[in-house]
This record gives structure tokens, C-alpha cells and sequence, in this order.
């Protein structure tokens, strides 16, 4: 177990498979993007062998789009077959996670990911009206995003006919939440994720890269979507854990909750846990750093798991990270020439 020197310990490795997606979301992928030379399964296993060394018990496999990558299900594989070694570091991994947009979560594909030994499954949805799904999601056909909408609806079903059963958690939904723009999705969503007994979560508009053009005052705050969700539905509210992002809502005549994950308008610096590796191999210590650390000196020719351990535990023992929380405070932030990475590059 390792703390940086705000006393936050890793415990979570956030580990981006591609970069690139069948969807063009304008909050997270940028104009123009490049795919990018990623990691072999045998340079990520090592990450995540390292990362487990050093504390990390909680493993998220992200994107871009993480279903788009051909190693997943091998990745997986590979995993569960070292967790059942009890002295092997992977061992420690307790939930194994993919985050994704669900439009190619087919009957096939869940049965082999829940197969494979995937604990959980979070989808991402920002609209149930295929108008407004068409602009969430970057799409320029209407014909294609009925398509798509109808797809990743498909997918939430069939994660849950493959066991990932939403009431013990292995099945979630995200949805971030612009204002003037898809605000009026809120309770159709929450009567959606009610009937199937799901969590949603719904995530404030965030400052990711400098590409989506972001503005304070198109933030609906997690404050303003209770309101609205309160004056429909009887919710009581849970709170967050320790480490967690979401704060939670029990919904009183339901087995499911509504979180809100507050990133602009209550930060969660203080117990930030998350350490982010991106498919081309670099580590960065907050989701809104404009830098990572390459770690390729110790995955290429060859790999040296000593050096990328010593490496991964100084970054993480001087990180001083608390964006979030400074914020408003630093006019950098909203520096136009600065070069923030993207949400598809840094996977959320």
C-alpha cells in the first residue's frame, strides 16, 4: 500500500485499451482522432501486476471504446487465470470492470465477458430519445443513431441475460448530463433504470480536454438534478463512501439508486484513488493532468517489472493532484493554448 502526500491511497487502476470508438461523443472524443499504437495483452498484464503490487485492488478497463479492442477478452482470460494463483499480485484484484458505450454488447459477447470472469459491466447513455442521443453522441444520421440507441438498449439486456445482474451491482449506467442540451432526458432515464432495477448515475458536464468547448453554465449541478428527480420520485439519500465518486440515492419503491457523480460542483480531491494508464502507455495521476509519464522505458525492448514498479510508486508518492478543487481557482485551467488530453484518450 502506497499514499501520495495527501495521505490517498491507490487503489484503483483505470487501464485504456484503445483510444478510439464507433461513437463520436463531443464531451469526450476530439475532432480528427488518431488511432494510437497500444500495448500488447503482455505489456498491460504487467501494468496491472505492478499496479497490484503497490496496493491497487480494483481494475477498470476503459476506452475509447474498450469492446472495440481485440485483446479484451484475452485480457480477461489471462487475468483470471493469475487470480486463481494465490501468491501471484493479481490475486488482489477483488472487481473487474469495462466501461462502455454498449452498442456492441451482443448475446455472444456478455455470455463470453461474464464467461471470461468480467465482474461488472457500466454503460454509458445519455438519452433515450433518438434526437437527442444523435447529438450526445457525435452522430450525423438520424437513421444511424436510431441504430445505435436501439443497439445499446439491446446490449443492457443482454448483459443482464449473461448473469451481470444489476442488483448486485454488475450492472450500471452513466449518463452525463449537459444542460439546455439533454437535461430533459433526466426522468425518462430514471424510469428506464427503475423498471430493470439498475443503478444510474448521472455525471456532471466536466472540463475533459480542450476540445468540447466547455462551460460552466452549461453544468446542470448534481444539487438542480435531485430537485428535478425529487419532485417525481421518492429518493433518500445514501451518501458517498470513502474512495467512491458517486453519491448515492435509495429510491424508496425501488431496489435500485440514482447517484450523482459531482465532479464540478462537490469534488472528491480529498480521496481520490485512481491511478489512469493510457493504451499508448502512460500513467497519469488525475483525470484533468495536462501531462502523463511515459512508461514505455520499462515495457520496451523488454519488460522490467522492478523499474516500473519504482517508477509508478514515486509518481504516485509525490502526486499533489487536486484539480477539481482548484478549479475556479486557477486561471490556467481555461487556457486555450494549453493542451488538456481527451476523455477517449485518458478513459474517463
Amino acid at each position: 500500500m502506497i499514499k501520495d502526500i495527501h495521505d490517498r491511497e491507490l487503489k484503483v487502476l483505470r487501464l485504456s485499451l484503445t483510444n478510439t470508438c464507433n461513437f463520436s461523443c463531443p464531451y469526450c472524443m476530439p475532432e480528427n482522432n488518431t488511432c494510437l499504437t497500444t500495448l500488447t495483452n503482455k505489456q498491460f498484464l504487467s501494468i496491472i501486476k505492478v499496479a497490484c503490487k503497490l496496493g491497487v485492488n480494483s481494475l477498470r478497463l476503459t476506452g475509447g471504446e474498450p469492446l472495440i479492442s481485440s485483446q479484451l477478452n484475452k485480457l480477461i482470460e489471462e487475468i483470471n487465470t493469475l487470480k486463481k494463483t494465490r501468491s501471484h499480485p493479481i490475486n488482489n484484484l477483488k472487481d473487474i470492470a469495462i466501461t462502455t458505450n454498449g452498442s456492441l454488447l451482443t448475446k455472444d459477447r456478455c455470455q463470453n465477458l461474464f464467461d471470461y470472469g468480467l465482474n461488472r459491466i457500466t454503460v454509458s447513455l445519455d438519452a433515450l430519445d433518438p434526437k437527442i442521443f444523435l447529438i450526445m453522441t457525435g452522430d450525423n444520421n438520424m437513421i444511424s443513431a436510431k441504430n445505435k440507441l436501439n443497439q445499446v438498449l439491446q446490449g443492457i439486456d443482454n448483459a443482464i441475460q449473461a448473469g451481470f445482474n444489476p442488483l448486485e451491482g454488475r450492472l450500471k449506467i452513466n449518463c452525463v448530463i449537459k444542460k439546455n442540451i439533454n437535461d430533459n432526458q433526466i426522468l425518462n432515464l430514471v424510469h428506464f433504470a427503475k423498471a430493470k432495477s439498475i443503478e444510474i448515475r448521472f455525471i456532471e458536464y466536466m472540463d475533459v480536454g480542450n476540445k468540447n468547448n466547455w462551460q460552466a453554465n452549461e453544468v446542470l449541478k448534481s444539487h438542480e438534478l435531485i430537485s428535478i428527480i425529487k419532485e417525481h420520485f421518492k429518493i433518500k439519500e445514501a451518501g458517498r463512501l470513502k474512495g467512491n465518486t458517486a453519491h448515492k440515492w435509495y429510491m424508496k419503491d425501488s431496489k435500485s439508486y440514482i447517484s450523482t457523480i459531482s465532479s464540478i460542483s462537490n469534488p472528491f480531491c480529498s480521496d481520490c484513488n485512481r491511478l489512469r494508464i493510457t493504451s499508448d502507455g502512460f500513467a497519469h495521476t488525475c483525470l484533468f493532468s495536462n501531462n502523463g509519464s511515459d512508461l514505455k522505458k520499462w515495457l520496451n525492448p523488454s519488460i522490467n517489472e522492478k523499474g516500473l514498479e519504482e517508477f509508478l510508486e514515486t509518481i504516485w508518492l509525490i502526486r499533489d493532484d487536486k484539480y477539481s478543487e482548484n478549479r475556479f481557482d486557477k486561471s490556467e485551467t481555461s487556457n486555450p493554448q494549453k493542451s488538456h488530453p481527451s476523455m477517449s484518450y485518458l478513459g474517463g
